[in-house]
């Protein structure tokens, strides 16, 4: 929309940070943000003023989607809960990360030459 707020020149209210035009659905909007900004009088061109109707997102579908994920995070917060429960256990058994690392390794090299032996 191009609003001529003086006879000699012509603004372009465009989206913040972009340079794409601003949209106003409704006149009274626009009314109302002309007026913030201290314009009272201004012309608007209606000449090639195509209807447009504008779709709001389907709200159903993102209540769907927060439910979800409140859901989600209640199951992940239990999960975390049970583990720390687990973790603080007297009757917990915690075995080092170099003894993890060397399990971890014979199980790979007895895959490699299981693997190796198949060949």
């Amino acid at each position: 929309m191009v609003v001529r707020v003086r006879a000699d020149k012509l603004y372009i209210l465009s989206v913040q940070r972009k340079s794409e035009p601003r949209v106003f659905e409704k006149m009274d909007t626009l009314v109302g943000y002309l007026k913030k900004l201290g314009i009272e009088k201004f012309d608007v061109d209606t000449a090639a003023y195509a209807p447009v109707s504008y779709t709001r997102p389907d709200r159903s579908t993102a209540l769907k989607e927060a439910h979800e994920a409140a859901a989600h995070d209640k199951w992940f917060q239990k999960e975390v809960a049970k583990g720390l429960k687990a973790a603080d256990s007297p009757d917990a058994i915690w075995i080092s990360h170099e003894d993890v690392k060397a399990s971890m390794i014979a199980k790979l090299l007895a895959r490699v030459d299981a693997a190796g032996a198949n060949t």
